[in-house]
């Protein structure tokens, strides 16, 4: 209070743009010249209606008190008729301005806290019926991402009578669990008639080779036997 009390310091700082409540502003002098518009600036006052005008000039005061020093960043701006020279649409809400009107009263400066970011844009027509009137553009602030908010990240589960923890019974899953163990028992089981089966296939293959081995030998002395009576 005592600082606020002694006054700022002579001299103040100032600047050309200015960052602040996610918007880069320019002033008018610096950003006349540029592709984007960025000295378009708002405030809403307290009888609840809406300043529109041009930003002019960032000033910096500097407040010195007996412990530390405070800074404050204040807006130099235009400002035009809220009265008779801005027109809200009833039932779209877009905003028109006449910028050939001007605030009456002197009242230039704001807080740049309380400032945010608009663009002025004329009308595409023929005639000169709207030249004097521009359609304001509010801007959305740099870290805010214009998207559907979600609740909940997590899918939302269609059964509403989702049972507790506590109200589960975990004994009903224990003759889940053995008939699952007698499955595996029996599926073993199979498996292992199945490599029996296959051995006793193997043994009864080698028998009927051995047969085979039988008869061509026979066949084999039946030869020789005829072959020795007829050298007789």
């Amino acid at each position: 209070m005592k600082a606020l009390a002694y006054g700022p310091k002579r001299h103040v700082r100032r600047w050309d743009h200015y960052y602040v409540n996610g918007f880069n502003f320019h002033t008018y002098e610096y950003g006349k010249t540029k592709a984007t518009m960025n000295y378009g600036v708002c405030v809403k006052g307290t009888d609840g209606r809406e300043y529109y005008g041009v930003l002019l000039d960032v000033i910096e005061l500097q407040y010195v008190g007996d412990v530390r020093s405070y800074k404050t960043i204040l807006f130099k701006c235009d400002w035009y008729d809220c009265i008779n020279g801005v027109v809200v649409h009833d039932t779209y809400k877009l905003v028109d301005v006449n910028h050939t009107k001007r605030y009456p009263k002197y009242d230039p400066f704001v807080l740049a806290s309380q400032v945010t970011q608009v663009c002025f844009t004329p009308y595409p027509m023929k005639d000169n019926t709207k030249k004097d009137w521009w359609a304001v553009l509010k801007m959305k602030a740099r870290p805010i991402i214009d998207a559907p908010e979600e609740d909940t990240p997590f899918q939302v589960d269609e059964n509403d009578n989702t049972p507790n923890l506590a109200d589960v019974d975990v004994d009903v899953d224990v003759p889940l669990v053995a008939q699952e163990e007698n499955e595996n028992e029996d599926n073993g089981d199979a498996e292992d008639e199945a490599v029996e089966d296959g051995s006793e296939d193997t043994s009864q293959d080698g028998l009927l080779d051995d047969d085979d081995d039988d008869v061509e030998d026979d066949d084999g002395d039946d030869f020789f036997s005829l072959s020795c009576t007829a050298i007789r």
